[in-house]
C-alpha cells in the first residue's frame, strides 16, 4: 500500500533526527542510511536499486535504473558538495547503456548525510533543482518523492517551512505598520494578530464557513467608508458569542470560545493595511506548519522583522529527538506488544489520562509535535484494539466516544504573549490532527487550554505529568547575575542547594524531582550539562536518584541568535525494567553514562598527588584598563627614574599562541600582583593609568575586593608565580581551542585567563604535554565551549605521567618545537594555520616528529 504524505513526513522526521548527528565516514554507514531513506518512502530498496554497481573501474554508490543515481559523501563534505558535482554528473553520463536500451536515470542526488543536492541533469544541466539540509527534508519530503516510485512526481518547492516563514513575514510587516502609527495599544495589536491568525486558519480548514474573514477584507477594501474596527471587530465578537446566527453579516459564524476572543480586538486599518492583510489571507493557512509558526511569530513581533526573515526556530527533526524517545517510542512499544483485548482497553484508558508538560513551553512547538504524535499513536492503538478483539472472536465495537484531550497538554511560560501563541498553536494542531486522521470529533468550541499558564516555572507548582519535555532557557553561570539579578540567583542557591550553576541545571533537577517512578523526561540543555560541576548537580544527581538515560545527543548546534551547542537528554525515573535499548548520537550503545558517553568510552579518574601545584588557571584583570598599547608600554619602560619592568609585563592571550607566528605576546599589561597600594605607589605613572582607567568602574563593583583593591587584577594567582619563580621558563596552552598547542613562556610574561599554565621548564615535560596521549586525555576530560574543548583542572590533575626514556622524549620535543617555530616564522603563519596544513598533508617532517 502506498504511503501517504503524512506517513512519509512522520518517518522522515525520525530518520532526520537519527542521521543529522552522524559524524562518521562515507563507507561505514552509507548503505544503512540509504536503506532507511528508501524505507521512509515505503520502498524496499533491495527490490529496485543496487549498491556498488561496477562502472568503468569504480563502483556507483547506488543506482535505480531510469530513476536515480545517488553518490554518497562523508558528513565532513556537507559544505563542499559543489566540488563533487563534476564527478557525480560524469557517473550519470556513463550510466547509460545504449546496447541494452537503458537510458540515464532522471535524477542524481549528491548526499553528504546532513546535506544533499538533487539534480535533474537531462532537463536542468547547469544547476541543482534543490539543495537542502537533512533536517529540512521532512518538510520538503516531496523533493525526493521519486523514491516512492517512478510514478510519483517530485515537487521542488520550499515546503511548509518556507510557506510558514513567508506568511509570518507578511503578518510582522502588518503589525509593524499598525504599531508605527499607534493604531492601538500593544496588547490590542497582539490580540488582533492572534485573532486574525486563527480566523485565517479556521476559514481555510472549514471552521469558519464561506471564507467569511477574507470576504470581509475584500468588502472593506472595496468600500473604504466602512469600518474595519466595526466589521472585523464584530466578527471577533461574534466568535465569542453562543448565539447561532442564520442571517446578517455574520451568518454561520461559529462559537469559538477558548478565551481567544474574550477581549475583542477592534483596530482600524488604513486601505494599504487592508491590502496587506488581504495578501496574508492569500496563503494556504491549512498548510502552515504549527511547529515553527509560533516561534517565528513570537520572534518577529518580539524582536524585529529581520528575526522573522531568518530561520530562528527549532526544526522538527530536533524536537523529535525529545518527543520520539520520551513519548513515541515507549507508547509504540507498548501498543505493538499488546497481547489481549483487556490489555488494549487498559492502554486506551492510560492514554486518556496521559499528561505531557513543557515547563518552558515558549510558543508551544514541543507541545504541538507531542500532541500530533500522540493522536497518531491513539489511532494505532484503536486499530490494535480492533485486531485483538477479532483475534479473540469478540464482536465488533464502535469507536471510542472519548478521545485524547488537548487539555492533557500542559505548559508553563513566563511570557504572556508566548502563552497565547502556544494555545493558538495547539488549537491549530487539534484541527489538523482531526483532519489528517479522518476523525469525527468536534474541534469547536475551542477546548479550554488554561493548563498552558503564565508563570516562572522554577517558582511555580507543576501539574502532574507522565512526560516532561522541552527546551529550558540558556544562561551560562557567568551571566546569571547580569541576566536574572542578584536576588533571583540567591533564591536559586537557597532553593536548589547546589550553588550557582548554568541555568538549565535547575530545570533538570526540578524535572527529575517532579517525576513519579516509571515516568519519563526529555530536555535540551547547554552541552555543559554533561561536564564538570554542572554535570554533578544535574545528570549525576539524576543518575544517583534512580534516573536512567535512554537516549541522548552529547553535543550539537542549536538554532537561534547565539552560537549555542546543546545536549539532548531523555531519561526514565526508576524504571520497572532495565531499558532494552540505548541510543547515543544516533548509534545504539550498551548504556549511557551521566557524562553522556557509552560505557566503553567513559573515563573516570582520580586526581594524582604528583600533579598538584603544577597547573594553573591564571590572571583575570576584570576590565581592559590594565592593558597598554605598545607605545605606552615602551614609554614607561624607558623611564630613566623608575624601573617599570617589575609591573609592565608582556601579556599572553590564547590568540598569541594560536595565531602569532612568533608564539609570544603581542600586548602589554600593568600587573601589580599582590602588591600593597603603598608599594604600587613606587610605580607612579603606571598606578595613575590604572587609577584613571580602572578605578571608576571598580568603585561601583559588587565585590569588595574589586572595590577596595582596585589596582590589582581580580585574580592574581600568586601560587603560579611561586611555582615558576625558580624556573627559567614555563609552559602555556590556550584554555579553549580545537587543539591544545603548548608554547614556552618567558618568566616575566603574564598569562591571561584565556590560557592554561604548567609549572615545568624541561623538554621532557614539554614533550609529554605535547603528546597525543596527553591531548587525547585532556580532550576527553575537558568541558566544552561550543564544540571546542576547554582545558580544566581535571584535564591535568588526573593525567598519569609516563615512564620511559626521558632523554629520547626530550630530544624529539626539542626538535619538534624548533621545527614548528621555524615554519611559523618563515611562512608568517600561526599554529592554527600550520596544523590545518598538517591535516591536509603538508609538513611531513613535522608529522614524523609528532609520531
Amino acid at each position: 500500500m502506498a504511503s501517504t504524505g503524512e506517513e512519509i513526513r512522520s518517518r522522515l522526521a525520525a530518520f532526520a533526527a537519527r542521521w543529522s548527528v552522524y559524524d562518521g565516514g562515507e563507507r561505514a554507514e552509507a548503505q544503512t542510511f540509504l536503506n532507511e531513506l528508501f524505507d521512509c518512502y515505503g520502498t524496499r530498496r533491495a527490490d529496485v536499486a543496487r549498491f556498488e554497481e561496477p562502472q568503468a573501474g569504480r563502483f556507483l554508490d547506488l543506482i535505480w535504473p531510469r530513476v536515480c543515481l545517488i553518490e554518497m559523501k562523508a558528513p565532513s563534505e556537507a559544505k563542499r558538495l559543489a566540488k563533487h558535482r563534476e564527478q557525480a554528473l560524469r557517473y550519470w553520463v556513463e550510466s547509460a547503456d545504449a546496447d541494452v536500451g537503458v537510458p540515464t536515470p532522471r535524477f542524481v542526488v549528491i548526499c553528504a548525510f546532513r546535506r544533499m543536492e538533487i539534480w535533474e541533469p537531462g532537463a536542468y544541466p547547469k544547476q541543482p533543482r534543490l539543495v537542502l539540509d537533512l533536517i529540512d527534508l521532512p518538510d520538503q519530503y516531496d523533493a525526493l518523492l521519486f523514491l516512492a516510485g517512478p510514478s510519483h512526481e517530485p515537487v521542488f518547492a520550499g515546503g511548509q517551512a518556507e510557506l510558514t516563514r513567508e506568511a509570518v513575514v507578511h503578518l510582522v510587516d502588518l503589525y509593524e505598520q499598525l504599531q508605527h502609527r499607534a493604531a492601538a495599544d500593544p496588547t490590542t495589536l497582539r490580540d488582533f494578530l492572534l485573532q486574525t491568525v486563527w480566523c485565517l486558519f479556521a476559514e481555510d480548514t472549514g471552521q469558519i464557513p464561506g471564507h467569511r474573514f477574507t470576504q470581509l477584507v475584500d468588502e472593506l477594501i472595496a468600500s473604504p467608508h466602512r469600518s474595519s474596527a466595526d466589521e472585523l471587530g464584530g466578527l471577533f465578537a461574534a466568535l465569542d458569542e453562543r448565539a447561532v446566527r442564520d442571517h446578517g453579516l455574520y451568518a454561520g459564524v461559529p462559537y469559538a470560545n477558548g478565551g481567544l476572543f474574550r477581549r475583542t480586538a477592534r483596530v482600524h486599518l488604513e486601505p494599504e493595511e487592508l491590502r496587506h492583510l488581504r495578501q496574508a489571507a492569500s496563503f494556504q493557512w491549512s498548510q502552515v506548519q504549527p511547529s515553527i509558526f509560533g516561534s517565528l511569530l513570537e520572534g518577529g513581533v518580539g524582536h524585529d522583522r529581520q528575526w522573522a526573515l531568518g530561520a530562528h526556530y527549532t526544526h522538527e527533526a530536533d524536537i523529535q529527538k525529545v518527543v520520539q524517545p520520551t513519548i513515541v517510542a515507549p507508547w509504540r512499544e507498548r501498543i505493538e506488544n499488546l497481547t489481549s483485548h483487556r490489555e488494549a482497553v487498559a492502554a486506551q484508558q492510560d492514554m486518556l489520562d496521559y499528561v505531557v508538560l513543557d515547563p518552558a513551553c515558549g510558543s508551544g512547538n514541543f507541545l504541538y509535535v507531542a500532541y500530533r504524535e500522540l493522536r497518531r499513536l491513539e489511532k494505532r492503538l484503536s486499530e490494535r484494539t480492533v485486531e485483538l478483539r477479532r483475534a479473540e472472536g469478540l464482536s465488533a465495537q464502535e469507536s471510542l466516544s472519548v478521545h485524547f484531550s488537548l487539555s492533557n497538554m500542559k505548559g508553563i511560560e513566563i511570557d504572556l504573549y508566548a502563552v497565547a501563541l502556544a494555545r493558538l498553536t495547539l488549537w491549530m494542531g487539534h484541527k489538523l490532527a482531526v483532519d489528517e486522521l479522518g476523525l469525527t470529533e468536534a474541534t469547536l468550541p475551542l477546548p479550554d487550554l488554561s493548563g498552558i499558564q503564565v508563570g516562572d516555572a522554577l517558582r511555580t507548582k507543576w501539574p502532574r505529568a507522565d512526560a516532561i519535555i522541552g527546551n529550558p532557557p540558556f544562561h551560562g553561570t557567568k551571566f546569571l547575575r547580569s541576566t536574572l539579578g542578584d536576588d533571583y540567583v540567591e533564591w536559586l542557591r537557597r532553593e536548589f542547594g547546589v550553588g550557582v550553576k548554568d541555568y538549565c541545571v535547575y530545570w533538570f533537577r526540578k524535572t527529575h524531582a517532579h517525576l513519579a517512578p516509571g515516568k519519563r523526561a526529555g530536555l535540551v540543555g547547554t552541552n555543559s550539562i554533561a561536564e564538570g560541576k554542572n554535570r554533578e548537580a544535574s545528570l549525576d544527581y539524576i543518575a544517583g536518584t534512580g534516573g536512567v538515560v535512554t537516549e541522548a545527543v552529547r553535543s550539537q548546534d542549536w538554532p537561534g541568535e547565539a552560537n549555542v551547542h546543546v545536549s539532548i537528554v531523555n531519561w526514565v525515573k526508576e524504571p520497572k525494567e532495565q531499558p532494552r535499548a540505548f541510543v547515543l548520537d544516533g548509534t545504539e550503545v550498551s548504556g549511557i553514562s551521566s557524562s553522556l558517553r557509552s560505557p566503553q568510552k567513559e573515563v573516570r579518574a582520580d586526581a594524582l598527588a604528583a600533579n598538584e601545584g603544577r597547573q594553573f588557571f591564571v590572571a583575570v584583570q576584570s576590565g581592559d584598563g590594565f592593558i597598554l598599547e605598545e607605545q605606552e608600554a615602551r614609554t614607561l619602560l624607558g623611564d630613566p627614574t623608575v624601573d617599570y619592568t617589575a609591573v609592565v609585563r608582556p601579556f599572553l592571550v590564547g590568540d598569541d599562541i594560536t595565531n602569532n607566528p612568533a608564539l609570544m605576546p603581542t600586548r602589554w599589561v600593568i600587573f601589580f600582583g599582590e602588591l600593597a597600594l603603598e608599594s604600587a605607589m613606587t610605580f607612579p605613572r603606571a598606578l595613575e593609568l590604572v587609577r584613571a582607567r580602572v578605578k571608576p568602574a571598580r568603585d561601583h563593583h559588587k565585590k569588595t575586593r574589586e572595590r577596595e583593591q582596585w589596582w590589582r587584577f581580580s585574580r592574581t594567582v600568586p601560587d603560579l608565580f611561586s611555582a615558576t619563580e625558580s624556573l627559567a621558563r614555563f609552559i602555556a596552552c590556550p584554555a579553549t581551542a580545537k587543539r591544545f598547542h603548548m608554547v614556552w613562556c618567558a618568566r616575566d610574561w603574564i598569562p591571561s585567563n584565556a590560557t592554561s599554565v604548567f609549572a615545568f621548564g624541561d623538554e621532557f615535560s614539554m614533550g609529554v604535554l605535547s603528546s597525543s596521549p596527553h591531548t587525547s586525555w585532556a580532550t576527553v576530560q575537558s568541558t566544552k565551549l561550543e564544540t571546542r574543548p576547554r582545558y580544566t583542572v581535571a584535564s591535568f590533575r588526573t593525567f598519569p605521567w609516563p615512564s620511559g626514556d626521558r632523554d629520547e622524549v626530550a630530544d624529539v620535543s626539542r626538535r619538534l618545537y624548533a621545527r614548528r617555530s621555524e615554519i611559523c616564522l618563515e611562512r608568517q603563519i600561526g599554529l592554527t594555520t600550520l596544523y590545518n596544513q598538517l591535516d591536509d598533508g603538508a609538513w611531513r617532517d613535522l608529522a614524523d616528529l609528532h609520531r
